[in-house]
Formats: C-alpha cells, sequence, structure tokens
C-alpha cells in the first residue's frame, strides 16, 4: 500500500558510408541546430539523403533553464516529476479522480528532445511482451482504441498489426513455441502465419522470410503527439503543469520524501511519483535511493515519404535488431535498438556513423521499397533501461510517500494508458494485482555484484 503523508540501399556502400560519417559528424559539430545546409556532399547527397528541409534538425540540445531562484512554497496533494507520457498519463488520471496534481518538467514543453517520449517509435503492442507486463499490455490495447475520443485529440493512433519475422527453419520452429507463449499469456489472436500470408500483409519483403507470428490487434500511434494529448487532458481536469523547470531535489523528513526544490520554488506534496525518465537516478541517488537503472541513447532513422503507403503492420525479426513502421505521410520510420551516445553531461547524445549506415541497411535488406527513399533524419532517444528490462512502478520501502515510475526500457509508450490508470489507483492505496510482477521493492532483490556490473 502507498503510504501518505497528510497535511541505405545495397551496393551503395562506399558512398552512404562516405554520407554517414558527415552526416554523423556535422551533428557532432553543431549540436543544438545542425541542417545539413552546414554539410557539403558534392555529387552525392542526392542519392541517400534527402533535399534541404527547415525542420531538418539532425540533434538537439534540450533546453536547460537559467533560473531565477524563487523562495516560495507550493503545496499540491500530488507531485509528479516528469511529464513525459508517462508522467502525463499519471496526472490525468489522477487529475480524473478530483485530486490537486502538480507535474514538473525540465522543458519547455512535454515530449521534447531528446526525451523518451519525444524519440520513441511509437510501437502498440501486446505481442512479445515480458509475462509480467502482460495484463497491463491488455488492458493498454483496449485503451487505445478509443483514447482519441477519450482524450479529445489526435495521437495518430493506427491498427495495422505486429508482424515479427523468421528467416530461417529454425527461427520458425522458436516462432512455433513464441506464438504458443503468447496466447498463454492470454493473447489469443496472435498467430502463425506461413510464408504466403506474410507476403500478402507486407508485399515486397525479401525472399527469405518463411514465417512469422502476427498480432492483429497492435498498432502504433505518435509518441510526442499522445504525451501531449495526456498532459492537455490532464490540465483541463485541473492539473499544474511547470514547464521549464528543473527539480533540483527531492525534499526527504526523516523517512519520508515530502516534495522537492525546483528553480521555481519548493513543492511540499502529500505524495510524490518520480517519473522523471532517465534523470531519475540522478534525483534518486541523491536521497540514498540507488537505482538499478542506466541511460542509453537509443537511434532512430526517418525515410523520406513514400508515394504510397505499402507497410500496415510494425516490423520486426527474429534475427535482427529491427522495428520498422510506415507513418501517416509514408515516411519508414526505423529503429530497432541501435545506439547512440549520451553527451557526458546527460543533457544530449551523439550519433554514431555505425549504427545509422546499419540501421538503414537493415530495414533496406528486409524491406526493398524502403532504399527507394532516402535518409530524412536520424536522432537518438535518452532512454532508461532497467537490469531486468522491466520497469519499476510503486512506492519504496524506507521511503514513504515516494512512487516510482520508471525504467521502461524502450517499450513502455505502449503501456502508458493503463500505466496511468494502475499508478493513480495505488497512489489512492488500492491494491493493484497487475503491477505485482513490476512492484519496484524488487530493486533490494538484485545482488550488489550485479548491480555493479550493470551500471559499469
Amino acid at each position: 500500500m502507498t503510504a501518505v503523508r497528510k497535511s541505405t540501399p545495397l551496393g551503395r556502400n562506399d558512398e552512404l558510408e562516405q554520407i554517414v560519417r558527415a552526416f554523423v559528424g556535422a551533428a557532432s559539430q553543431c549540436p543544438i541546430h545542425c541542417a545539413l545546409d552546414a554539410v557539403n556532399w558534392p555529387g552525392m547527397r542526392a542519392k541517400f539523403i534527402a533535399p534541404l528541409h527547415p525542420l531538418f534538425v539532425v540533434a538537439v540540445v534540450p533546453h536547460i533553464a537559467c533560473e531565477v531562484f524563487d523562495m516560495s512554497i507550493t503545496k499540491s496533494e500530488v507531485l509528479i516529476i516528469g511529464g513525459g507520457v508517462m508522467g502525463s498519463a499519471i496526472a490525468y488520471h489522477v487529475a480524473r479522480q478530483g485530486r490537486q496534481v502538480l507535474v514538473v518538467e525540465r522543458s519547455e514543453e512535454v515530449a521534447s528532445a531528446p526525451a523518451a517520449s519525444w524519440a520513441s517509435a511509437g510501437g502498440v503492442r501486446r505481442q512479445g511482451r515480458h509475462p509480467a507486463e502482460a495484463k497491463l499490455a491488455v488492458e493498454a490495447i483496449k485503451r487505445w482504441r478509443t483514447l482519441e475520443e477519450e482524450l479529445e485529440a489526435s495521437v495518430q493512433y493506427r491498427r495495422g498489426g505486429n508482424l515479427l519475422l523468421a528467416e530461417s527453419d529454425a527461427e520458425a520452429e522458436q516462432l512455433v513455441m513464441f506464438v504458443r507463449e503468447q496466447q498463454d499469456l492470454g493473447f489469443t489472436d496472435v498467430r502463425l502465419v506461413d510464408r504466403q500470408e506474410v507476403t500478402a500483409l507486407v508485399p515486397g519483403l525479401h525472399v527469405g522470410v518463411v514465417a512469422g507470428s502476427y498480432s492483429p490487434a497492435d498498432g502504433q500511434a505518435d509518441p510526442a503527439l499522445t504525451t501531449r494529448a495526456f498532459a492537455t487532458a490532464a490540465q483541463r481536469l485541473g492539473a499544474t503543469y511547470w514547464k521549464g523547470s528543473a527539480v533540483l531535489a527531492l525534499l526527504k523528513e526523516g523517512e519520508w520524501v515530502i516534495g522537492a526544490r525546483t528553480g521555481r520554488g519548493e513543492v511540499q506534496a502529500e505524495q510524490v511519483v518520480l517519473a522523471a525518465g532517465a534523470w531519475s537516478d540522478e534525483l534518486a541517488g541523491a536521497i540514498g535511493l540507488r537505482l538499478p537503472i542506466k541511460m542509453a541513447a537509443l537511434q532512430m532513422v526517418l525515410s523520406t515519404p513514400a508515394s504510397r503507403q505499402v507497410l500496415q503492420p510494425v516490423l520486426s525479426a527474429a534475427g535482427r535488431a529491427l522495428s520498422l513502421k510506415q507513418v501517416n505521410d509514408g515516411a519508414f520510420l526505423i529503429g530497432g535498438g541501435w545506439p547512440g551516445d549520451p553527451t557526458a553531461d546527460r543533457r544530449s547524445y551523439t550519433l554514431r556513423e555505425d549504427s545509422v549506415k546499419g540501421n538503414w541497411e537493415t530495414a533496406c535488406e528486409l524491406l526493398p521499397a524502403v532504399g527507394e527513399q532516402r535518409i530524412a533524419r536520424a536522432w537518438c532517444g535518452l532512454e532508461a533501461l532497467s537490469i531486468d528490462d522491466l520497469p519499476f512502478i510503486g512506492p519504496i520501502a524506507g521511503l514513504d510517500g515516494l512512487t516510482v515510475a520508471i525504467g521502461f526500457s524502450g517499450h513502455g509508450f505502449a503501456l502508458a494508458p493503463a500505466v496511468g490508470r494502475a499508478v493513480a489507483e495505488q497512489l489512492l492505496g488500492r491494491a493493484v494485482p497487475e503491477l505485482d510482477g513490476l512492484r519496484a521493492g524488487r530493486i533490494e532483490s538484485f545482488q550488489r555484484d550485479a548491480v555493479q556490473e550493470f551500471l559499469g
């Protein structure tokens, strides 16, 4: 119970490698607003890289406010640190209960670079979930179908399915067991599909695909639009947002976490929710809570828009690091966990040329239609990876008044509607059994040596 304290195409690799190197190098040299006209690629740009566009930004340094300290004290029932998709989903559900809630967000706008809610691939899936996430995933998928009506805003949700591909007989055999496991979790519509049905679902796949696991209920949505929709809906219900305001420290009184110190002054709250994503460990560490999470820069690549829609489901492959989808304007959005590097100050990132090149080539090889386009943008989001790849959600023993929702490890976006509801219920002291396998208390179960090795 939560305590409450009242009061690129193949065959052109050499040229692609030169372009990617220049592309990434320019981003590193001009990290604030680096457009392609800062780079000169005679005779090569048109082969791979999109024509210049005023919105072409390779890397963005997040706004770091220089704040004048306000010594006033603000009080709230619930204080949420972080206005990303999780923080804003929680804020919406808390406000819907009629409770007073204040959200403190370090950026001038929610879902800003380089936060995960800005950079996420936007997959909405049940397929491939850990059993501990299964109940939340089932709930979330149902919520997504009517979320735009509920929030009164577009989130560009599209139910196009999720297709996991096998490219060998051995991988196909693994998918047989995988599909059985998915059905045992309650995902009864997940099914094994043969080469013929795979081709019907996605015409134009390369000939090496032999089978797939298909989840028709899954889909995709726009992460930034979703985050802003939750935030706007929360504010309509009375929630307050402090944007462009960094949280400098959590405040403790004995064993209680009683609020936070921000650039706009002190906030005292009956309950504090830490949902600051990749930056949560900094705040937690300052009050003696060592979280087994670490920051990682995960890369995305976006193509120029194709003239027609050729891909409905979100694609992944059993033997490849790949997530591939086609968004509403026809562009291909490519991810799969390819790494960049967080900067030393943990406020931005640098791209890796091998990741940009590898990510692009992998997508082109699997779906040749991608290779008919050019690279339009590449970026990284700063994600919080947990030691067991599962989030920590709930109260922390010995720190009364504090609840965490952190460590979603690059696959939390789809769960946001369910996590928001569950945390809001938990804050009221209600039992939420669907969070049992994700309870924050399991932090204490990891051996010190294992945590040290994970954190590096």
